[in-house]
């Protein structure tokens, strides 16, 4: 998977995001960083007006169903929770894979 085109939409409305909601500027840095270095997922910072506490949260870009969130207060926690949504996802691609017959096509496979 290529890196995300950082003059695509998504890239720059996360920008505009981050400028309306008084993002820290080294939480939109670490974002931009962290989708260049994970380019299977989506990453995002989520304030804490909600009451909740802020994190780190990420999007996996190709799965849509199953191992798809995750979401971390520090960038370890995030990248630990994006290791084991993958290495869930992995494992379950495996697991259907061995219920098929060999040689078919598994749909949605990464």
């Amino acid at each position: 998977m290529t890196a995300p085109d950082e003059n695509s939409l998504p890239w720059r409305n996360r920008r505009v995001i981050a400028e309306r909601l008084g993002w820290p500027h080294e939480r939109l840095a670490d974002c931009e960083r962290l989708d260049r270095d994970y380019p299977g997922w989506s990453v995002t910072w989520w304030d804490s007006r909600n009451g909740k506490p802020a994190v780190f949260r990420a999007q996996h870009r190709v799965r849509w169903r199953y191992f798809t969130h995750a979401a971390g207060a520090t960038e370890a926690e995030l990248l630990a929770a994006m290791a084991e949504q993958d290495r869930l996802a992995a494992e379950q691609l495996a697991e259907w894979r061995s219920l098929r017959p060999a040689g078919s096509a598994v749909i949605g496979s990464q």
